[in-house]
């Protein structure tokens, strides 16, 4: 499931949330361009809700300090 998506021109950055066998959130960042296939992606391990909304604020306000905006 997607949460958020930011785009920047032809730049994207993508998160979603994806439960883990450790009874822990993972937090999945994609990015890339839309006119070409290159790209990357993270995963960021939370151990809570807590902490999975804390990185993704810090996300979000790193991508909206960078020029990104949000996307549907």
């Amino acid at each position: 499931m997607i949460l958020l998506k930011f785009k920047k021109l032809q730049r994207y950055y993508h998160c979603y949330q994806q439960n883990n066998l450790f009874g822990g959130i993972t937090l999945v960042c994609a990015w890339g361009a839309f006119d070409s296939k290159r790209g990357g992606h993270k995963f960021i391990f939370c151990k809570n809700d807590l902490d999975f909304n804390i990185n993704l604020g810090k996300i979000t306000k790193i991508r909206f300090a960078r020029g990104y905006k949000l996307y549907v």
